[in-house]
């Protein structure tokens, strides 16, 4: 079993001792209570409230979550998952009876998560995911049941975990949790309510300090692809972050990875060895057929079995590679052929190479490092368009200079953008992002500050059969899907793709 991170009550924390700033703060009572929602309130209006309050808590003072080098060069310690532990304790969540199937990754994580969603609840299992970041509505973090989260679910829990952040802020050594324990623990409430089965958790960043590892032993671990990313909590190399994410192994379970690097490959199964876990390769993805409607493909396991005539509505060699390391996923945990065709066939998630519009086309993509972009360029190679237009914006941490080098060959227009306020970290400078697509041999680039004046201008000079790319940050992205789909239409639908929201 993972080592658990939860202390009896009355017992010395590790931070006790430790002179620490959050401790002598009194937390402002106004900010701890829970939000108000009246039931005559609308939906929107709900989850909005709700995010509102997560985000104040949120940005109380409190430890950052893993050690770190502070401006000053001291070494400061973080809580880990001691934190996040604590909260799941006080709300006493997951449920009894509950299964977690705890998936990370550098890219495809969320992909992979809901295609083993949707097979479980195929399946007739009771089932939650989380997700994270949202990108329209936080109510994309919340899939209960084969939809996202009612508004009503979602405000009843967030008064219980209101009370357990302030029991927290009274406790020196934890401090209130952060928005992603927050938000993981809403989606836990949710499916103890709702008496969930199965909990599929896709994790945020990284594996072993990650909320979603306290959230108790995994029937089945999952680790997707692995690429340089986070570098600066990480680490800047492959088999460093391959260590952090193998984390999550838990002892004598079960772990399914798609890796192929052999520095990542090794770390992991040094890890697994180490815990006495089996580890398990997904099936080969065989006689790939790539359209713009998604993949068609046959999937081979290594004893023998074969499964004809697969396919993903989201499309890219990479989904398809998801979709074969769900379906071995799926078969790990007992799941039918039938069951599993239709989970990764009908799992889609937004802005993963995801077409909102024809005459131009218009593409959405929440690729932000250089390996996502190069998946997302091979992705398109086949596709049938004039010219590739780019609308172009990142957060200041992401390898921009990476995602230019793979674009500047392939597009014949560029804009280049900020990302929206609401995203967790400054924007990119726009004219820094149109000097490394400059040096990198672009032509055609131009700045605009405004996003959306960005999208207007790239529209305007379309032609009819031409390709337009929104990508370099999911919350870019995210943010332009909203000409198409809005946030209304998402929260009264349940689904981020509501019946007649898009062409």
């Amino acid at each position: 079993m993972k080592r658990s991170s939860r202390r009896r009550p009355g017992t010395t924390s590790p931070w006790s001792s430790r002179a620490d700033a959050i401790s002598d703060i009194e937390m402002p009572q106004n900010i701890l209570a829970p939000p108000v929602l009246e039931d005559s309130l609308a939906p929107i209006e709900t989850l909005r409230r709700v995010e509102v309050f997560l985000s104040a808590l949120a940005a109380l003072p409190k430890k950052s979550w893993r050690a770190r080098i502070d401006p000053r060069g001291i070494k400061v310690e973080g809580p880990g998952l001691t934190r996040a532990a604590r909260l799941y304790e006080i709300l006493e969540v997951p449920g009894a009876g509950q299964s977690v199937v705890h998936v990370v990754g550098t890219s495809g994580k969320g992909s992979t998560a809901l295609m083993m969603a949707q097979s479980l609840l195929a399946s007739g299992k009771r089932t939650a995911a989380f997700f994270s970041p949202h990108l329209t509505s936080i109510i994309e973090r919340f899939w209960v049941r084969g939809r996202y989260a009612e508004a009503g679910l979602i405000g009843r829990c967030a008064k219980e975990l209101a009370e357990a952040a302030a029991q927290m802020a009274g406790e020196p050594e934890f401090g209130p949790p952060s928005f992603f324990e927050s938000t993981l623990a809403l989606l836990l409430l949710m499916a103890r309510e709702e008496e969930c089965e199965y909990l599929v958790l896709e994790a945020g960043l990284g594996g072993a300090f990650d909320a979603t590892n306290a959230v108790g032993p995994a029937v089945l671990d999952v680790i997707t692809s692995i690429g340089l990313d986070h570098t600066d909590l990480l680490g800047d190399s492959i088999a460093q972050i391959a260590r952090d994410k193998a984390g999550i192994i838990t002892e004598r379970g079960r772990v399914i990875s798609q890796i192929v690097s052999p520095d990542a490959r090794a770390e992991i199964e040094r890890v697994a060895s180490g815990r006495e876990a089996g580890l398990f390769a997904p099936p080969r993805v065989e006689n790939l057929d790539l359209r713009p409607d998604g993949a068609f493909f046959d999937l081979g396991f290594d004893d023998g079995v074969r499964w004809e005539g697969f396919s993903t509505a989201m499309p890219g060699v990479h989904q398809a590679e998801n979709a074969g390391l769900a379906a071995g996923a799926g078969r790990l945990l007992g799941l039918g052929e039938q069951e599993i065709r239709w989970g990764v066939a009908s799992a889609r998630l937004p802005c993963r190479m995801e077409l909102v519009q024809s005459g131009p086309l218009v593409l959405l993509d929440g690729a932000h490092n250089r390996d996502k972009a190069q998946a997302l360029v091979e992705g398109v190679s086949g596709w049938a368009f004039e010219r590739l237009v780019f609308v172009l914006g990142a957060v200041n941490d992401k390898d921009f200079a990476g995602m230019a080098e793979v674009f500047a060959p392939v597009g014949d227009r560029f804009f280049t953008t900020l990302p929206p306020a609401s995203a967790p970290r400054p924007g990119l400078a726009p004219d820094v992002f149109a000097r490394a697509l400059e040096e990198a041999g672009a032509c055609g680039v131009e700045t605009r500050i405004d996003a959306w004046g960005a999208l207007d201008q790239a529209l305007e000079e379309a032609e009819e059969n031409d390709l337009v790319i929104i990508t370099g940050s999911m919350f870019l992205a995210g943010e332009l899907r909203r000409r198409w789909v809005s946030e209304e239409r998402i929260v009264e639908s349940g689904s981020a793709f509501p019946p007649e929201a898009l062409p």
